[in-house]
């Protein structure tokens, strides 16, 4: 199956291309065509409504067009369709940060739809790396000059342990409103991450 790669409309400043592969399905979620073209990356589709900008002209790439007044965001639909379609394996580029953080806590909010239909999504932008896991495990090897954290994403996350890492956890209940898992390192070894019952946020990011 290939993997699917959604590229939103965030600007993103730094080599695109370099994590595209060739076999990757790429969708663009609305104005996040011109991330694509700026980078000189071909679409397979786009989809959004356009209600801030315009489709390409003269394309032969397909284009969706979304109607402005309904309830998903734009990125949250192409995340539909994602998973409509089968992909497994999703990374999204260009939905962190930007000027619309409210954009940015929805983008959150579709990774943990992702995560719910068993679909391994990753958003990354220059400085973090971002994935939910839901009832279940992660292990991330180590890397040097990073930190991690882990938030449950839900009221409550029960069962979590932190493993290989500075600063463990063993069967903790952690809660929407105590971030006791903030700024957690790496120590050289692969840290393993388990969540019994609920959803963790887990934010990879530079310690400088």
């Amino acid at each position: 199956m290939k993997r699917c790669v959604i590229i939103g409309a965030v600007d993103v400043d730094f080599p695109l291309e370099n994590m595209i592969k060739d076999t990757d399905f790429v969708i663009c979620a609305d104005k996040g065509w011109q991330n694509a073209e700026k980078h000189g990356i071909k679409p397979s589709l786009i989809i959004g409504d356009f209600d801030s900008s315009s489709p390409p002209e003269n394309s032969d790439i397909s284009v969706k067009v979304l109607p402005v007044i309904k309830d998903d965001t734009d990125t949250y639909y192409v995340a539909r369709y994602a998973i409509e379609n089968g992909f497994t394996d999703v990374l999204l580029r260009g939905v962190l940060g930007g000027k619309r953080i409210e954009h940015t806590i929805a983008n959150i909010q579709t990774l943990l739809f992702f995560s719910k239909n068993r679909v391994n999504a990753t958003a990354i932008d220059k400085y973090s790396q971002l994935m939910v896991v839901e009832n279940g495990k992660i292990s991330i090897p180590d890397i040097k000059g990073k930190f991690f954290s882990i938030f449950s994403i839900g009221e409550v996350a029960e069962g979590v342990s932190i493993k290989g890492a500075k600063y463990p956890l063993d069967n903790y209940t952690m809660t929407n409103y105590y971030p006791i898992g903030t700024s957690n390192e790496f120590i050289g070894e692969t840290v393993d991450i388990t969540v019994e019952k609920g959803s963790i946020l887990i934010v990879i990011t530079d310690k400088d």
